[in-house]
Formats: structure tokens, sequence, C-alpha cells
């Protein structure tokens, strides 16, 4: 038997930072920092190490094999300015400074290294492993509406004023919504759809930094976190649809699209009123106005306890100082900031994670959705093939590279046969011989020119004429063999004519 169902097609826009985990970090082998436009440059390992020189890449290789805590560091080190191509995410400035005074760090108190790069962790939002881009799992958008419907179940039954106490939140949903078994739980019939992303949706990394609630000298102890996060303008598209409760599904309190949307919009405002006021109270503000129609999402890490529990029944866990025990109470005692620095003194930095708005989609705005997703397709296909031509001639100028360091090589070898068989070849002559085959040398300078000059007087008849001859020719080459006769006393004069007596042309 078919179901009735209530579709609601519509889109989130985000308003703040979020950050939805997904049990994935950035490696240092994955990326470099560039630090001229404060960006991460996450690469694909195979094409970074296929574009590096034959030196580099062994350095790199003995690096990697090391399998050492120092070894890590010194991969950061390598990869320190190298030129890459893949994703590029904007990071905050102190990731910047907190990079460098990770690199300068001596690799040799590996006990400092490994507490350095555990902070150095970077956690990654929900992506899409088709195109890497973020998005909005449709479970985590499931669970904000049902968070705020439970809140509005509250408001209406006021279960926190009985005597009724109850342990887990389990038993609280089941009392709120009148149900015993998962089966007859009336959310399964919500079906929320992944929030898939429009056009270029950009990422930031930044701290997850705790600040108290009461102003304080002292800050929350704890390490802080580095966090990908969905930047504030981003916008998703998905689906919410609610079934009608099957005859004999035993749902007693059928859930509608319009009553889950009412506690969204008023839980959420409620929220942030409550929010913008504990953050006037320390010298913060939210980054974002909204009005009282505005149906408000919260989800993802850091979103703050009280906007993921049930007003009236909350125990949250505070921590005490090291070896306290931890005690609970209906509210939290601190926030959880984005922020551009480790440590700020700069309230202007921070901002609460995790808020969005959730808006029907309108036949004109799914028009302009569908326009601007398909220029970013067609700009990420221009960039892909731009890449595949770079990869393409970085491999065509290596083939000739190769081609031409194996032709200067053959040259050279030949250059060695030819050198070494002209060696044989004047090993087998005369002196006379060897002296009259240094003319057919390139390298011969004038200074050895006129030391064979000199050797004339010692030479054979037979052999003389030859060197002669060969000096003629030489200087006659040179443009040195015409001669003033009226300078008889100059040497090359004198040069001359001796050669010109021994071929008896004088």
């Amino acid at each position: 038997m078919r179901m009735n169902k209530q579709t609601f097609r519509c889109y989130i826009k985000t308003l703040s930072p979020i950050h939805i985990g997904c049990d994935e970090v950035y490696v240092p082998t994955g990326f470099v920092l560039d630090e001229a436009t404060q960006q991460m440059i996450v690469f694909n390992p195979l094409d970074f190490i296929s574009s590096l020189s034959d030196s580099d890449r062994n350095v790199f290789n003995d690096i990697c094999s090391k399998g050492t805590v120092s070894s890590i560091l010194e991969i950061y080190q390598f990869l320190r300015n190298k030129p890459a191509q893949g994703r590029r995410i904007s990071v905050c400035k102190g990731l910047i400074n907190h990079y460098n005074e990770t690199l300068s760090m001596k690799i040799t108190n590996e006990r400092k290294i490994q507490q350095e790069l555990n902070n150095f962790l970077i956690f990654r939002t929900a992506f899409s492993s088709i195109d890497q881009r973020p998005y909005l799992p449709g479970s985590s958008v499931k669970g904000t509406l049902r968070t705020a419907y439970l809140n509005l179940l509250e408001k209406k039954r006021k279960l926190s004023e009985t005597k009724n106490k109850f342990e887990k939140g389990q038993y609280l949903e089941k009392a709120l919504m009148g149900y015993k078994d998962t089966h007859d739980d009336p959310f399964r019939l919500v079906k929320v759809s992944d929030f898939m992303p429009v056009g270029d949706v950009k990422t930031k990394i930044v701290y997850g930094v705790n600040k108290k609630k009461k102003p304080s000298k002292r800050e929350p102890s704890g390490m802080t976190l580095l966090l990908e996060t969905v930047q504030p303008g981003s916008i998703f598209e998905g689906v919410i649809s609610v079934q009608e409760p099957e005859q004999g599904a035993g749902i007693n309190q059928p859930v509608s699209l319009s009553l889950f949307l009412k506690g969204a919009s008023e839980f959420y405002l409620s929220e942030k009123k409550r929010e913008d006021q504990e953050l006037s109270v320390v010298g913060l503000s939210s980054s974002f106005e909204c009005d009282n129609n505005t149906v408000l999402l919260r989800c993802g890490r850091h979103s703050g306890a009280e906007s993921v529990t049930v007003e009236g029944h909350r125990s949250i866990k505070i921590m005490g100082k090291r070896g306290e025990r931890p005690k609970y109470k209906p509210k939290a005692t601190t926030f959880w900031l984005a922020s551009d620095a480790k440590k700020t003194s700069h309230n202007e930095s921070l901002d609460p994670f995790g808020w969005s708005a959730l808006y029907e989609m309108k036949d004109d705005l799914q028009k302009k959705f569908s326009d601007s997703e398909q220029e970013y397709q067609n700009a990420i296909e221009k960039d892909k093939q731009r890449r595949m031509d770079e990869i393409k001639n970085t491999k065509r100028l290596k083939l000739e590279r190769i081609k031409a360091e194996e032709e200067k090589a053959k040259i050279a070898e030949k250059k060695i046969i030819a050198e070494e068989k002209r060696k044989t070849e004047l090993g087998k002559m005369s002196p006379e011989q060897r002296l009259l085959a240094e003319f057919d040398e390139p390298s011969i300078t004038e200074n050895r020119v006129v030391e064979i000059f000199n050797k004339l007087d010692d030479l054979p008849d037979e052999d003389q004429k030859k060197i002669a001859y060969a000096l003629k020719k030489y200087w006659t080459v040179q443009g040195k063999w015409k001669v003033n006769k009226k300078k008889k006393k100059n040497k090359k004069f004198i040069k001359v004519k001796k050669i010109k007596i021994i071929l008896g042309d004088g």
C-alpha cells in the first residue's frame, strides 16, 4: 500500500563556521602550506612525488623510510615551500605561526616533537568522496530537527515538572514522543537527504578554543583543536520528507512537517538569544543577525551542550581541576569558539560553531543554484584539463630532458672513444709525426705553435719541411703570415723568413 508523503525541497545556508567530524585528518605527507596566500594545498602524494626531481625524490624516500617520530618533522621541513598542485584550503594566520614554530624544533627532541605533532592534527569536515567537497550529512540535519522537536514536545508536556527522572536520553525521548520500541518511533518516517554543496563551497582551517562564560583571569585548560570548517554563506541543497504512518504502525503521535519545522524555529531562535546574552557577558557578539521568521538549525562539533539537549532535563558534564571528579549541571560553563589563533586576546576573532538557516527552495532559486553548480563543474573540468595538460607537459619535458641527457652521454662516449683512438694513433707515431699531428687539434694555442717552431733546427730535413709547411698554413689561417718587410728585426718577420728558406720560397 502506497503511503502519502509530504516533501519539502529546501536548502541550508551556513551562518557560522561548521565542522562535522568524519574521523579523517590531514596528514603531513599530503599537504604543503603556501604562506604567501595563507592556504593549505592538499595534493595527491603520487602526483607530488612524480613531480620531484630525481635528487629530491631520493631525499624524500630516504626520510620516509626512517619511520621515526623525528622523520615526520623532517618530512614537514622537506615539504616546506615545495611547489605543489592540488585543492586549496584557507588557513587562519595562527596556523602559519604554529607551523613555523613546529618546523623550528630540533629533531633530536623526540618527546617534544611527538607532543607538538599531536597538537598539529587537522581534523577534516565531512566530505564527498566523489569531488572532495564538504557536505552536510542527512543524519546530522535529522538529529538537529529531532532535538528541536523534543524541546517543542517538552514545552507542551512539561515532563521536567513531574517526579519522573529520565537517567537515559532514550527514555525521555520515548516518553515525549509516546513510543516503546524503535519501530514505533514517529521520527523513523522522517527522511532527510544529505545536503549537497551548491557551487564552490569554501572551507577554512581554524582553532577550536574553550572560553569561560563568566569573566575570569584564567581560561579553561585543555588542548585546542585544529578543525576544517565550512565557511559562513555556503549553500547546500536537499530534501526532507515525512511519510504518513501505515495502517497498524502503532505510531500514536505522528510527526508533521510543519510541526517539526516550527519546533526548529522556536527552539534554535531561543538558543540563539540565550547564547547571544551569554556571549555579551564576556564581551563577545554573534557574527550574524536573524529575525523571528528564520528557521535556525545547529549541527556539528562544538554546537554547545544546550543546543543538543532537552531543556529541563539537562545534565551537562563539567570537568574540574585535575584529580577532581566531574560535576553535572543544567548549563555549560564554557563556550567552544572558532578562532584564528591558538591563544587569542582579541574577542572579535571568535565565533560560535554550528549555526545555519533552513529555507524552502523556490523555483527561481532552484534555477539559480543549478546554474551556479554548472558553472562550478565547468570550472572544475577546465582546471582538471589544465592540470592534465601540465602533467603531460611535465612528462614531455622530462622525456626530452632524458633524451637530451642520453644524447649528451652518447656524444661524450664518442668523444672518449675518439680521444682513446687518437692517443693510440699518437703512440704509434714518431716524435716528429706527433708534432705534425698537433696542428690538427682545434685546441692548439699560439704558444704551442711557437714552441714547435723553435724545434725546427733539431728536425731531419724532410720532417723540417713538413713542419714548416704546417706552420705556414696555420699562420696563414690566423692572418699572421704576411709581414711588413720594413720591420726586418721583428720576431714574426724572422720566423716567416726562416720558414720560407726551409720551403725554398726565400
